[in-house]
């Protein structure tokens, strides 16, 4: 129905200047791409559905452990609520969440030592051939101090993840081009993106981004509430202050 009437809208414009044409073009071209995108990634979480049998916590909506160590970090260790993200480096919604609603939650947030933020890798293989790589070569970089600053500009450049082109990032970052090409033809971060994909199964991830927001726990655990899906800011809002809330609650 919205390509039909994209076309539509479409075979009108040459009454338009041709200025006009060429960005109702251009506009056609993105509603097909994000269509597309919402189709295969659709595809994959009715395929794992399908696959998988459902379990009780994480995939009913309960509540949800998952560990975090040796995972990167932003914020004070000791901040009283712990923000997971499940991620694959080449997902629109991925993207969207980390353009449009991460920077809010940093600056509300994370930056203020209420929350901290952990990322951790869930790269749709079938979906997204190129995301597995970029998770190593962020971790690669991280090797020289530059995980953050690669794992943005991974996601401001999502279409470009071959691998010359993420030597081309890392490099304008700031990190040593031979060490990171080194780094990354070994593969000795591919155990550490795997060990992110057996974590997010273990929580009942199906498709990414998908959180865990809550507390955490001895031995590099954090136990909360499930998140499925870019959603709205005020989604992530409500349910982080409902766990400041039962923190403060707890405490004697």
């Amino acid at each position: 129905m919205i390509l039909a009437l994209a076309s539509a809208a479409w075979a009108q414009a040459p009454q338009e200047a041709p200025g006009d044409v060429a960005v109702l073009k251009a506009e056609l071209e993105r509603v097909k791409a994000d269509l597309e995108a919402v189709k295969r990634q659709l595809e994959q979480v009715l395929r794992q559905v399908g696959q998988e049998p459902r379990q009780g916590g994480g995939a009913q909506g309960g509540p949800v452990r998952t560990s975090v160590a040796d995972a990167p970090t932003r914020g004070r260790a000791e901040a009283p609520v712990t923000l997971v993200e499940f991620s694959d480096y080449q997902c629109p919604f991925c993207q969207r969440f980390f353009a449009t609603t991460l920077p809010i939650l940093m600056q509300e947030y994370v930056d203020t030592g209420k929350v901290r933020y952990v990322f951790r890798d869930f790269p749709l293989d079938q979906l997204h051939p190129k995301a597995r790589k970029a998770a190593e070569a962020s971790h690669c970089a991280g090797e020289q101090g530059k995980y953050w600053e690669m794992h943005d500009v991974i996601f401001r450049n999502q279409r470009a993840l071959a691998a010359p082109q993420l030597a081309e990032h890392a490099q304008s970052v700031g990190v040593e081009r031979a060490k990171f090409d080194e780094c990354l033809a070994s593969g000795r971060y591919e155990a550490r993106v795997a060990r992110g994909l057996a974590d997010g199964a273990e929580v009942g991830v199906r498709g990414t981004p998908t959180f865990v927001v809550g507390r955490a726990k001895a031995g590099d655990v954090v136990e909360g509430t499930a998140i499925r899906g870019a959603q709205p800011l005020e989604t992530f809002r409500r349910i982080i202050e409902q766990a400041l809330a039962e923190q403060t609650a707890s405490r004697p």
